[in-house]
C-alpha cells in the first residue's frame, strides 16, 4: 500500500507559502503595496495542476490504473472539512451581522458548494463579495478536477504516447490565451475573463504540462539551460508582482499564460531540490509554513478581512490584528482538524499488485517508485 503522507517536497510548500502571502497582501491584510499580489493565485493553480498531474501519473505507472473513486475520495477529505466550517461560520456571521441578507446569502453558499461561485461572479448572477466569493478559485480548481483525472485516465488507457500528451496540452494553453485575448478584443467584461473558468484554465494545464515534463530524464545540456531559465522565470515574476495592473491588457493579451509558463518553469526547476540553486531560498520555514496552512487562511483571511473589524481594539493596527487572528485560525484548523482527517487519506491509497518471483526477471528495473505527498496539494 502506498501512502499519501511521505515524501514532501519542501520547496513546493514554500511557493504555496509565498503565494498565500502575495494575496494576503493584495487584500490588505500585510499592508504593503504590490500591484501584482493577486497573481498568487496563479501560483496556485499552476501548483495545482503540476501534483495532481503528478499523482495521477505515478499512480497509473504503480498499478496500470487509476481509481478515480480513491482519487476524489482523498479531496474530499482534504477540502471538505475546513471548507464546510468555514461555510457555517459565514453563515453564522451574516445571520447576526447582517440578517436581511441571509437568504440571499444561503443560496450563494449553495453555489458555493456545487463550485459555481466563479461563474456566478464571471457572468454577473451576483457580484458581491461575501464570504463565498473567496471560493472562486476554489471554485475553478474542483472544476478542473472533475474534468482532468478521468481524462488523463482514458489517454493513459489508451497507450497514448507522454509527447502526444505534452503536445495536446501545449496546444490547449495556446487556445486558451487566444480566446481570453479574444474576449478582450472584443469588449468583454473584466470579470468574466478574471473569473471563467475557460480564461484561467492555462496556468492549470501549464501546471498538467509541466508534470508530464517532470517524468522524464532531460539531456544535460538542456535540463542545464531551463535552471538557468528558472532563474529569469523568478525574476520576471518578481518584476511583473511589483508592476502589473489588474486592469492591465497585458495580462489579458497573453501575460497571464507567460506568468503561468514562468511559475511552471520555476516549479519543474525546484521539483528536485538536490539540483535547485532555489530551493534553499523557497525552503525557508516560514515560507514552507505558510505553505501547510495556506488552504484554510485562503478561506479565513477573507472572512476576518470583510465581516470583522478590531479597530476599537487595535486602532490603526487593525489589518495586523486581523492578520494574526486570520493566521490563528488556520493554523487550529491545520492541526486540529485538517491534519488529522488526512491521515484518512491513507485508506483510499493504492496497492501495487504483487509481482510473482519469475515474472520479476521479465521486467525492466526502473528504480524504485516512491509516492509523493497529496498534502502538497
Amino acid at each position: 500500500m502506498h501512502s499519501f503522507q511521505s515524501q514532501r517536497v519542501p520547496a513546493l510548500d514554500g511557493i504555496r507559502g509565498i503565494a498565500m502571502i502575495l494575496v494576503l497582501i493584495h487584500h490588505q491584510l500585510i499592508p504593503l503595496s504590490l500591484n501584482g499580489g493577486f497573481l498568487g493565485v496563479d501560483l496556485f493553480f499552476v501548483l495545482s495542476g503540476f501534483l495532481i498531474t503528478g499523482l495521477l501519473l505515478k499512480e497509473f505507472k504503480a498499478t496500470n490504473s487509476i481509481s478515480l473513486m480513491n482519487f476524489y475520495a482523498r479531496r474530499a477529505l482534504r477540502l471538505a472539512p475546513a471548507f464546510l466550517i468555514y461555510l457555517i461560520a459565514a453563515l453564522i456571521l451574516t445571520y447576526k451581522q447582517h440578517p436581511e441578507e441571509f437568504a440571499r446569502e444561503i443560496k450563494l453558499v449553495g453555489l458555493s458548494l456545487v463550485y459555481l461561485t466563479n461563474w456566478r461572479m464571471a457572468l454577473g448572477w451576483d457580484y458581491s463579495l461575501d464570504p463565498t466569493a473567496i471560493i472562486w478559485s476554489l471554485s475553478i480548481e474542483e472544476q478542473f478536477y472533475l474534468v482532468w483525472p478521468p481524462l488523463l485516465f482514458l489517454l493513459l488507457s489508451c497507450r497514448v504516447k507522454y509527447s502526444h500528451i505534452g503536445v495536446a496540452l501545449g496546444l490547449i494553453v495556446v487556445a486558451v490565451a487566444i480566446h481570453r485575448a479574444t474576449l478582450w478584443t472584443n469588449g468583454a467584461e473584466l470579470n468574466r475573463m478574471y473569473y471563467g473558468t475557460d480564461t484561467r484554465a492555462d496556468a492549470l494545464f501549464v501546471g498538467c504540462l509541466c508534470a508530464f515534463v517532470a517524468q522524464h530524464r532531460l539531456p544535460a545540456k538542456l535540463e542545464s539551460t531551463l535552471r538557468m531559465l528558472g532563474l529569469v522565470a523568478v525574476g520576471f515574476l518578481v518584476y511583473l508582482i511589483s508592476t502589473v495592473s489588474f486592469t492591465g491588457q497585458f495580462l489579458y493579451r497573453g501575460g497571464y499564460t507567460l506568468v503561468a509558463l514562468a511559475t511552471g518553469l520555476l516549479i519543474w526547476s525546484v521539483n528536485d531540490s538536490e539540483h535547485s540553486w532555489l530551493a534553499p531560498l523557497l525552503t525557508f520555514y516560514p515560507f514552507r509554513w505558510f505553505g501547510l496552512i495556506s488552504y484554510s487562511l485562503y478561506l479565513w483571511h477573507w472572512l476576518l478581512l470583510r465581516n470583522v473589524s478590531f479597530y476599537y481594539v487595535a486602532g490603526k493596527w487593525d489589518s495586523w490584528a486581523k492578520f494574526v487572528a486570520a493566521v490563528t485560525i488556520a493554523a487550529s484548523s491545520f492541526y486540529l482538524i485538517e491534519k488529522r482527517i488526512n491521515n484518512l487519506k491513507s485508506r483510499f491509497s493504492y496497492s501495487t499488485p504483487r509481482i510473482q518471483p519469475d515474472a520479476k526477471k521479465q521486467l525492466p528495473l526502473v528504480g524504485p517508485f516512491v509516492q509523493p505527498s497529496e498534502q502538497n496539494t
